[in-house]
């Protein structure tokens, strides 16, 4: 079986483009539950989502910045699996200590929703 025109057929920015838009949508779906339930928990959560997105384009925007070369050739698994990897990788980042955003950003709307500042224990 060849696969070798199926990535012809495929257009892999309007997917990626798709998935972000849908992303979006998602992360402020679950934003407006956790004001709208005052559920600290959701909102922490959706904090460290928005970070986590964050992370991952600053990831992107970084691999964008290396020069071709190297033990493997750029193909569309590479490609699929650099992408993999930076999502894992900004999960991780965010579930831990993070790098401060969804900190920033959780003590922001609380202290907006509540007006007072709640402790974020990351």
């Amino acid at each position: 079986m060849d696969i070798n025109g199926l990535s012809n057929n495929l257009d892999f920015n309007e997917i990626t483009r798709k998935v972000q838009r849908e992303s979006n949508t998602d992360f402020k779906k679950v934003l407006n539950d956790a004001l709208e339930e005052k559920d600290d928990v959701k909102l922490k959560k959706a904090c460290e989502d928005f970070e986590s997105i964050f992370v991952n384009m600053l990831f992107k925007s970084m691999r964008n910045t290396v020069q071709e070369g190297g033990l493997t050739k750029k193909s569309h698994a590479r490609e699929m699996f650099e992408g993999m990897l930076n999502e894992e990788m900004a999960n991780s980042i965010s579930k831990g200590q993070g790098i401060g955003i969804a900190k920033i950003l959780y003590d922001s709307i609380s202290n907006k929703e509540k007006g007072s500042q709640l402790d974020y224990k990351g």
